[in-house]
Formats: C-alpha cells, sequence, structure tokens
C-alpha cells in the first residue's frame, strides 16, 4: 500500500514572520518556547503535543496553523482513513526564532559555556583554595544553570575573603544574593564539601578560638583557666576588653586541627597552643591580636609545609610583628616532612612558589607579608620546588 505525504507551509520567511510571532498571546509563546528548546529543526508533531499536555492541545493545534500562515514553519503530513496528519513540523529559521522568544540558540550556549569556563578557570587561578570546587563544577555533573549558579557563589566567596568579611551563613548569603535564606542547603553541602567555610570567616554558629595548655583569663563572668580544662572553645567575644589575661611564656599556633588537639592535651607547662585555622578569618585575627597586646609573649607557627601553609603562617606572623613581639616558624623543616606520605605539587602550588619566592604576582596582603620573607619559609618554598612534594602536618605532629 502506497503511502501518501504532502508538505505544507511554503510561505515566505523573513521579517513579517517575526513580526507575526512576536503578536502571539503570551499563551501562544509560552508554548512555543516549550517547543523550541530543544537544537532539532524538525520535530515529531507528537512530541510537541506531549510537550503541550493535555490542557493545551486545542492551543497548540492553533499555534501551529498561525506559524504555517505565517512562514514560521512547515508541516510534513500523511494521508491516513482519508484523512491528512500531521507527523513532522520543520522550523523555517530555528536560530532566529528562538532569539525571537528570548531563548538561546546553540551557537549562543556554545559561547556562553566557554565563556562560562573561562571565568571559572581565572577564579582558581585568583584563588586558588577555590580550584577543587572549580574543577568539580568543570566534571561535567552539573547542569549549565547549576554551574553557572555555584560559580557566582565561588566568585561571591572570593570577594568575601578578599574584604576580609566574617559573619555567619546568614550574613554570606545577604551578601551573596542579597537575601538571608538565598542560598539552598544543597548549595551550603556543595560549598562545605569544597571549602573549610569557617577558615573562610563563614560561621555556622558564633566563633570560638580553641585553646589548650597554659592560659588564663580573667572576665566579668570570673576566672577561665585553660589548663584545669586542657582543650577549650571560647567565643572570639570574650577576647575584648573587660577581660584581662596573664601572660604565658609562648604561643604555640598549629594549622591542623587533630595535630593542635594532640600537642594541646600534651602540651608543656607556659605553653598556650592555638588552633590557626587555614586563612584565619577576621575575628580570629582579631581576638588573637588583643591577647598578644594583652598577654604578650614569642610565638612558634606550624602550618602544613605547602604555599598555602607558608601563606597562613604569614598572617599569622603578622600580628606578633605588629606588636614587636618574635615568632617564627616550628616543626616546617624539610627533617620534620621528608619521611611523611608523599603530596605531589600540583601546576598551581608551583605557580604560586614561584610567586612567593619571587615576591611578585601576589594580591594583597599577601604580597605585603612576603616583603619580608623570613629564612625559614624561603628555606621552605626552595625544599619544596626542589622535592616536587607537600605533606600534611599531622603526619609528624
Amino acid at each position: 500500500m502506497s503511502r501518501h505525504l504532502r508538505t505544507r507551509g511554503a510561505g515566505a520567511w523573513g521579517a513579517a514572520s517575526l513580526q507575526a510571532v512576536a503578536a502571539l498571546r503570551p499563551a501562544q509563546q509560552a508554548l512555543m518556547r516549550d517547543w523550541l528548546r530543544g537544537d532539532a529543526s524538525q520535530r515529531r508533531w507528537q512530541t510537541l503535543l506531549d510537550a503541550a499536555g493535555p490542557d493545551r492541545l486545542e492551543l497548540a493545534d492553533a499555534l501551529r496553523e498561525q506559524l504555517l500562515a505565517c512562514g514560521a514553519l512547515q508541516a510534513r503530513e500523511r494521508l491516513a482513513r482519508g484523512q491528512w496528519q500531521v507527523e513532522h513540523i520543520v522550523w523555517a529559521d530555528l536560530a532566529a526564532l528562538q532569539q525571537a522568544l528570548g531563548l538561546r540558540d546553540a551557537a549562543t550556549r556554545a559561547a556562553d559555556q566557554l565563556a562560562l569556563a573561562r571565568d571559572a578557570d581565572a577564579l582558581a587561578l585568583h584563588a586558588p583554595w577555590l580550584q577543587g570546587a572549580v574543577q568539580d563544577l568543570a566534571s561535567g555533573r552539573y547542569a549549565e544553570a547549576t554551574r553557572r549558579a555555584r560559580l557566582q557563589l565561588l566568585q561571591a566567596l572570593a570577594d568575601w575573603q578578599a574584604e576580609q568579611r566574617f559573619g555567619l551563613q546568614r550574613d554570606f548569603a545577604q551578601f551573596a544574593r542579597g537575601q538571608t535564606k538565598a542560598i539552598s542547603a544543597g548549595e551550603w553541602d556543595w560549598l562545605a564539601r569544597h571549602v573549610d567555610l569557617a577558615a573562610r570567616g563563614i560561621a555556622r554558629f558564633a566563633p570560638l578560638l580553641w585553646l589548650g595548655g597554659t592560659l588564663s583569663l580573667q572576665a566579668l563572668q570570673g576566672r577561665v583557666d585553660v589548663a584545669a580544662a586542657r582543650l577549650c572553645g571560647l567565643p572570639v567575644e570574650l577576647f575584648a576588653a573587660p577581660t584581662e589575661a596573664l601572660a604565658p611564656e609562648r604561643y604555640w599556633l598549629i594549622e591542623n586541627r587533630a595535630s593542635f588537639e594532640r600537642q594541646a592535651l600534651g602540651a608543656a607547662p607556659g605553653t598556650c597552643v592555638v588552633w590557626l585555622p587555614g586563612q584565619p578569618p577576621t575575628s580570629w585575627q582579631q581576638a588573637m591580636a588583643w591577647l598578644v597586646a594583652a598577654a604578650p609573649a614569642p610565638a612558634q607557627i606550624s602550618c602544613d609545609p605547602d604555599p598555602a601553609g607558608v601563606a597562613i603562617a604569614l598572617t599569622a606572623g603578622a600580628l606578633w610583628s605588629a606588636a614587636g613581639l618574635p615568632w617564627q616558624p616550628h616543626r616546617m623543616d624539610r627533617s620534620d616532612w621528608e619521611s611523611a606520605p608523599a603530596i605531589a605539587l600540583t601546576a598551581e602550588d608551583r605557580l604560586w612558589l614561584e610567586r612567593l619566592q619571587a615576591r611578585a604576582d601576589l594580591p594583597e596582603p599577601l604580597a605585603r607579608l612576603c616583603a619580608d620573607l623570613p629564612e625559614p619559609l624561603a628555606r621552605l618554598c626552595a625544599d619544596l620546588r626542589a622535592t616536587g612534594r607537600k605533606a600534611e602536618q599531622e603526619a609528624w605532629l
């Protein structure tokens, strides 16, 4: 049995066609947007009817005929039981129709995705601590809208860090998106998997200063003996007048949390052990600056032997330098970490080591802190480059 086919809608396509599309009723334009979200210039009519749904079938038929009349599409039909039935429709100019209805065509989407990838790479270069999150976005598991929204959060996080802000999660949400509840639970979970939010000045709860060993504080509410507690977290607001502090013999700042707890519980008398969060937030720095002024003593600073550890040690050490007190890196020499499990330097690590050693192309305030890079840290940078590896201090501290 022969199959009879025909094509309808050979009208001219041009400016008049676009004007006719622009004059469609809002409900018709909404349906047409649903039809135009794909990139195929030919579509099965049944597929478009399914997209319309049972409540818009009459609207779909009427819209098809209007688009036929203005030359926006052609209909390919077959004869069945004496009636012509539409099998496929063919868009006259898919890209122009998409643009007319505010949709992006394939070329625009490709250009936007390339620009998004470039923005992500630039952000990772500017803020290396976001590299893991950027790489996850590039994994291909996320829709473009999700990638764009999360990259916007990462950019806001970089701006938050650059401005040395600190606050609760709701404060960051207000900063990033203008509303305190504008970041979803899923987005918070994703951020927390890739970024130490507390170390970047975003606290879920009231920020604390974690201490162990020897330190006595006299506050309005009473006396706090850190040695008696052995390990405690105190609200940063406590470290301000009218609180008074009795100076220890030395401070020992440790970046790795497990190492901090281990050393705090076994601290020698006279040593106040302090947890140094990665990239210490403003509230932590303000609390420590007050403590150093109120209870002055020299400091030893222990961070992971890697470029980030160098930057963290410099940031913390600047508090002692500002108070005219000595500080020095501690347990960061090559002899300390050479037998620890090896972690290969990344290309980004090598770039940052070159910048640290050259004191060039560094963001503020790191550039200012590196102006007088202490000899032990300069030697550490050289050793890291020479060995091609870094380590985590938990392995030996």
